[in-house]
């Protein structure tokens, strides 16, 4: 299992509270061999007969895409459960709108402010480029950087965060693994909807206070707060130190858990890991 290195800091990006945290640099995750697992069998659709006494039915029928190609096609892992990570290996990071244009929209560091390795969660390949999730707004953003800029690394882990559920899934590739109970945004500071991923695990100064042990900072952000506690309203997952307020609507838009499973998460989880919120 790998060892966080942990960097003290003055402030946490997620907007959920104000007090100070460290930072936990994860180091680098090593490549993980992707399971191979039989796709689902598909269910043969054959057409039912015809009696003779019925006229032919007027039009074709209409026929629903397979549930699970749709899933495919919209998320970033793969049938067996897993994604790639993109962490960036030269100096800078350059990221375009497009493998066409001809300058960046913008350029990052290797690490972020924090010391943290720069890292993304890849949403396609093609040649050269790397399509990738970006932690910046607005929530959903995208880009493409260069393949030769980047190191590729297989990921099992993912997190599917149910908000009327308040229910938070861990799954290893196709096995879900645990359910958490967790609390999530106000009506007025909801927690917002969409695909993410972890881009910093911090460790509190406090580990008894409002963040718990530990908390990832995923690249979700809020569409109310657009400064919170000195970040930029940066979304959390972390822990809580009020455990009875679990299961209900009541932060600034972080995901709270219980100390117990944000710790289990922080020895797992790699830089990177996609985080889907959903209704």
């Amino acid at each position: 299992m790998r060892r966080a290195t942990w960097i003290p800091i003055l402030i946490l990006a997620a907007g959920c509270s104000g007090k100070g945290v460290d930072s936990a640099a994860k180091q680098e995750p090593q490549k993980h061999a992707a399971q191979k697992s039989a796709a689902p069998a598909q269910v043969p659709r054959g057409a039912p007969a015809r009696q003779p006494a019925e006229p032919r039915p007027k039009g074709k029928p209409h026929a629903k895409k397979p549930k699970s190609r749709q899933q495919w096609h919209l998320l970033p892992w793969r049938p067996d459960g897993t994604t790639s990570v993109a962490h960036v290996r030269s100096r800078v990071i350059r990221v375009y709108a497009s493998p066409r244009a001809k300058r960046p929209m913008f350029v990052l560091r290797r690490r972020d402010p924090r010391g943290t390795q720069r890292a993304f969660l890849v949403r396609a390949e093609r040649g050269t480029w790397i399509r990738v999730y970006l932690p910046t707004r607005p929530n959903g953003s995208l880009g493409w950087v260069r393949r030769r800029a980047v190191q590729l690394y297989v990921n099992p882990y993912r997190l599917v965060v149910r908000l009327k559920r308040h229910r938070l899934q861990l799954w290893r590739g196709r096995e879900l693994v645990a359910r958490y109970s967790v609390a999530v945004g106000t009506s007025s500071t909801p927690t917002p909807r969409g695909m993410f991923y972890v881009v910093e695990l911090l460790k509190p100064h406090n580990s008894n206070g409002s963040y718990g042990p530990y908390a990832f900072g995923i690249s979700a952000h809020s569409q109310m707060l657009k400064q919170f506690a000195g970040g930029d309203g940066r979304v959390g997952v972390h822990g809580t130190n009020q455990p009875d307020l679990i299961g209900s609507n009541i932060s600034h838009g972080c995901i709270r858990l219980r100390n117990e499973p944000i710790r289990r998460l922080a020895r797992i989880l790699p830089l990177g890991t996609p985080v889907y919120i959903r209704s």
